[in-house]
């Protein structure tokens, strides 16, 4: 009897090991090795190049410093809140310790954090804002800094009583609603200053080209263009405007500018057909983002990091061109 029983606590003892050892396994994770720790990137959309930039610059990070026991896994909505909501719910029901949050939109996507909140999972939000109180930190720019920048710059390159168009992003965007706060505030300093039209491209470029022949057609009235200067939110925006103003043989007559320092807007810089872009690193984002991720799943404390915009003309272009063409080939080296 007494060895029957020393063999039944041997036999136990041996399922509740394989169990275990079965858990680890089934969970990703090894003694000593990555994948114990997952955290989830839900990006907008793969079709934006600074969200690959940013991705980009996280995968660089993985591969490149190996943080140990971090397992990395990015999803994109496609511009779809409520696919972002049901990735984070997939993130929540994964067992993810920490979630870099991309957000679709600033009302739609508080939902999505709300979600992690409740499940006690820190949310660390890239480039955009949510509307909800319980995002752990940021990671980005300051979207009304970037709006500021330009019509700082457009006024001074342009006329003393600019005559002036915008082009919006997807509207209730977090980046359209503070860019277009900039461009408001910038308007009210400047009483010479008269907003003749604005309207919403979406990021198209195709919609900007729509828009942005139909005010020529509308304000042109022979050589005077009656507009002077056009700021879009994104680059990927302003090849539309860029293209319009060109077919209508109105370079130089009509300054340009954008957000994001893509290669075709640099190279139109340099041409001398854009005044102006807005640099924003998304390299610099994507990885700080991953690091403040990596710290906030460990458990330790966290807090906003803001990393500066910066104005690009025609005098510096040269040096951002270098920089663009790093970013580039980081952004193909995983896409």
């Amino acid at each position: 009897m007494k060895k029957n029983l020393t063999f039944h606590k041997i036999v136990v003892t041996l399922v509740v090991f394989c169990l275990a050892a079965m858990s680890v396994q089934a969970g990703g994770q090894k003694a000593g090795g990555s994948g114990d720790i997952l955290i989830y990137a839900c990006m907008q959309g793969n079709q934006s190049g600074f969200v690959r930039y940013q991705v980009a610059a996280m995968n660089q990070y993985m591969e490149t410093q190996k943080p140990a026991n971090i397992k990395l896994r990015v999803v994109f909505a496609d511009d779809d809140a409520s696919n972002q909501l049901r990735q984070v719910e997939t993130a929540i029901s994964e067992g993810a310790k920490a979630i870099i949050l991309n957000t679709v939109d600033q009302v739609q996507s508080a939902a999505a954090v709300e979600a992690a909140y409740k499940a006690g999972i820190p949310v660390i939000t890239l480039s955009q804002r949510t509307s909800s109180p319980n995002e752990t930190a940021f990671v980005g720019s300051d979207d009304v800094e970037s709006g500021r920048l330009q019509f700082e710059r457009l006024f001074k390159a342009g006329p003393a009583k600019p005559r002036v168009a915008y082009i919006n992003a997807v509207l209730g965007h977090s980046a359209q609603i503070l860019r277009e706060q900039a461009y408001k505030e910038e308007l009210a300093k400047n009483p010479n200053a008269t907003l003749v039209v604005q309207n919403t491209a979406d990021w198209s470029g195709d919609k900007a080209l729509q828009l942005v022949e139909n005010w020529i057609q509308t304000y042109r009235k022979g050589d005077d263009p009656g507009i002077d200067m056009i700021a879009a939110h994104a680059d990927c925006i302003l090849v539309g405007a860029i293209t319009a103003v060109e077919n209508a043989g109105l370079q130089g007559k009509i300054l340009l500018s954008g957000i994001d320092a893509d290669m075709p807007v640099l190279e139109k810089i340099k041409a001398g057909v854009v005044d102006n872009t807005i640099w924003q690193d998304g390299i610099v984002q994507g990885e700080t983002a991953l690091k403040v991720a990596i710290d906030a799943a460990n458990g330790k404390p966290v807090k906003d990091v803001l990393v500066p915009f910066q104005t690009v003309t025609k005098e510096n272009v040269d040096e951002y061109i270098a920089k663009a063409n790093a970013r580039n080939a980081l952004s193909a080296k995983f896409f």
